[in-house]
């Protein structure tokens, strides 16, 4: 059943004049008889009594009348509703970040925009660098703050934030501790506590070492950054992490050492190439106006 026809028998309940139904609906008489025939035929019944020019409405119209309002009120408040979520899903971005975001001055950005933009809401959330292109391709999230080594794909665009590299994260008393810069292989014959395959800092870091010509002797491997650091400020090993990152935690019981070759990379916020969201595309353009 057609809502319209509906609006079309709720008004004409009120007026009982078709000419004035149809200055109320902006159409003609002719669309509003034709209207309420149509409904007729199709509840099998007569909504009003027509007697020379005037009508009424007839008993079964007295009857379903407020079963015509109820499912207009309820048509308006699907739609009203429908609207508000809307509206408030354009006004909110979903961002996926990697853990370390908040080492970095590119968070300062996000901050910076929702107070230019307090109507924006901005659902962050961490995942680990591995998943991130995949969460943004499959559309589970409207941009991704990521690092990347080396990066080449059509289908997204990129803002590049800005650039970091390795350091050696050394325990405070190690034998190197003091130096100004060291060569990897130096490290070879020492314990290393390393971030794992699900972030994007394995490879690299696996990848220095076979430059410096060894296999690291890795005694742990995992995701957390801050249990790494730990470990190394307990002399349980070194650890190869990113200087920005590395620079985050109190550095009392160790220290960082930088690298004399070193792999960089970018840190960047990420999107699908095409339409956006209004917030979205307000957030785009507030980062590339202001870097």
């Amino acid at each position: 059943m057609n809502i319209h026809k509906l609006e079309v028998f709720v008004d004409l309940s009120k007026t009982l004049n078709y000419t004035e139904t149809a200055e109320n609906l902006y159409t003609t008489q002719g669309n509003i008889s034709k209207q309420i025939l149509s409904l007729e035929k199709e509840l099998s019944v007569s909504l009003f009594d027509r007697e020379h020019r005037t009508i009424v409405l007839s008993d079964e119209g007295k009857l379903i009348l407020p079963y015509a309002k109820e499912i207009l009120q309820d048509n308006f408040a699907m739609l009203r509703t429908l609207t508000d979520y809307q509206d408030a899903k354009n006004l909110t971005i979903e961002m996926y970040a990697i853990p370390t975001m908040p080492s970095y001055s590119s968070f300062k950005y996000i901050t910076s925009f929702l107070k230019q933009h307090p109507e924006v809401h901005i659902q962050l959330k961490e995942e680990e660098s591995n998943k991130l292109i995949t969460a943004l391709k499959s559309d589970k999230c409207e941009i991704i703050f990521a690092r990347t080594f080396s990066f080449d794909d059509d289908e997204l665009e990129q803002i590049v934030m800005e650039r970091d590299s390795f350091v050696a994260v050394l325990p405070k008393h190690h034998k190197l501790a003091k130096n100004k810069k060291l060569n990897l292989k130096e490290l070879k014959d020492d314990n290393f506590l390393i971030l794992g395959p699900t972030t994007n800092l394995y490879q690299p870091v696996m990848d220095l070492c076979s430059q410096a010509g060894f296999q690291p002797n890795i005694t742990y491997e995992g995701s957390r950054v801050d249990l790494v650091m730990q470990m190394v400020a307990n002399n349980m090993g070194i650890s190869l992490m990113m200087e920005k990152t590395a620079k985050s935690f109190d550095s009392n019981n160790f220290v960082l050492v930088p690298l004399t070759n070193n792999i960089d990379n970018k840190l960047s916020f990420f999107r699908k190439k095409g339409k956006h969201s209004e917030a979205n595309q307000m957030f785009w353009s507030f980062v590339k106006n202001n870097i």
